[in-house]
């Protein structure tokens, strides 16, 4: 495994862990905002990780 594709699917493994923890995080950290889309970031966040993951290396 090449470094691009570690650091890829740290990435995806980040984007899993907000998604999963939205609801306290909008509870704890940003209590005094209004709910912040934590979910829909840790999406986008997962779907960056798993391009790096599959693209190729012309190396």
């Amino acid at each position: 495994m090449n470094d691009s594709r570690l650091k890829g699917i740290a990435v995806i493994l980040f984007g899993i862990l907000l998604s999963a923890s939205s609801a306290e995080m909008n509870r704890t950290v940003l209590a005094s905002c209004s709910d912040f889309p934590f979910t829909l970031i840790g999406i986008i966040v997962g779907m960056v990780g798993l391009v790096m993951v599959f693209k190729s290396n012309k190396e």
